[in-house]
């Protein structure tokens, strides 16, 4: 299928889905042929709950993709204290590649690559309506300011239009400020796998929410100490298949929406990290993935006071 560019009415831009590699999933929509959920538009308040199928998938609103069969990215040049820059920025170019160009079970292979860019100052999860974007991914060292998902490992924030599902952008951000990243392959070593964890979030920055199969990539929760959602599951190529059908004839684009800027406004904000357009026509939501529901006293340092934290059950949302 081929997704032109969109004409919407005014108020019609949808803001932001989050998704991240600690916890939950709040955007689906289940294929006819496997597990795997797609994110949609449809958004989970208070007042209204999506409705899901058997799988938990969601099977209202319109489903979330991006119209081009390739994007590009960039990494925050301040990386995190804890790992090397050039050893970080390698680990997240093998996060996207993992989702590259992937083998289809019909024998195609999905219409998706990645452009890295060189390190950008912008340390800031935002879309500019009017202007130019870049998709980045940062680490927050110092301070995780989203509530009530403080206990997550990770943060996508994606952006699209509220009626066809097109995605304008799309940031990711990893919190160092609660939680020990690590990336060594010394099974012995590791803390909590930033190769795990941003192979599944490029899976939400994609389009795909989270699967009920526990051996997915996109499985909606990680084990302290693993390494297994390094690599695609079946389930996650079907998901990445079925989105970006080799054969689906979109044009590779890798420019963002409004053009490229290394810079973004207020690159160090004071408050919620995430900055939402000037239009009344804007929603925001974040999806995350946290610890595994069933571990054992997940621990999580806490940079600001040194102490442990012990996080069970599925950690905090």
């Amino acid at each position: 299928m081929v997704f032109p560019e969109q004409r919407t009415k005014r108020g019609s831009v949808g803001r932001r889905a989050a998704a991240a590699v600690a916890a939950l999933g709040l955007l689906a929509v289940a294929s006819d042929a496997a597990a795997f959920c797609r994110s949609t538009t449809c958004r989970t308040t208070k007042d209204k709950e999506c409705p899901t199928d058997a799988d938990g998938c969601s099977t209202d609103g319109a489903k979330l993709f991006w119209p081009t069969s390739c994007i590009s990215y960039a990494t925050n040049r301040l990386g995190t204290s804890d790992l090397d820059p050039a050893d970080t920025r390698a680990i997240i170019r093998k996060t996207f590649q993992a989702w590259s160009d992937v083998d289809c079970a019909d024998g195609t292979v999905a219409a998706m690559t990645f452009q890295e860019r060189e390190p950008v100052s912008c340390k800031k999860s935002q879309y500019n309506k009017t202007g130019p974007n870049v998709n980045v991914v940062l680490f927050q060292d110092s301070n995780w300011k989203y509530r009530g998902i403080d206990g997550t490992l990770a943060k996508t924030s994606v952006t699209y239009n509220d009626e066809t599902g097109e995605i304008y952008d799309a940031d990711i951000e990893v919190n160092t400020a609660n939680n020990e990243v690590t990336i060594t392959d010394d099974p012995a070593k590791v803390q909590y796998d930033l190769q795990a964890i941003l192979t599944h979030e490029v899976g939400h920055f994609i389009g795909v929410a989270h699967s009920p199969d526990p051996g997915a990539v996109m499985f909606a929760s990680y084990s302290p100490g693993s390494m297994t959602q390094r690599e695609l599951h079946p389930d996650d190529v079907a998901a990445v298949c079925g989105i970006y059908p080799e054969n689906g004839g979109v044009a590779c684009n890798t420019e963002p929406r409004n053009g490229f800027s290394a810079e973004c406004d207020d690159p160090e904000p004071k408050g919620l990290c995430s900055v939402q357009p000037a239009s009344s026509g804007v929603s925001y939501g974040a999806l995350a993935i946290v610890l595994g529901s069933g571990l054992v006293a997940a621990r999580a340092r806490r940079r600001n006071n040194a102490s442990m934290t012990s996080l069970t059950d599925g950690g905090r949302r």
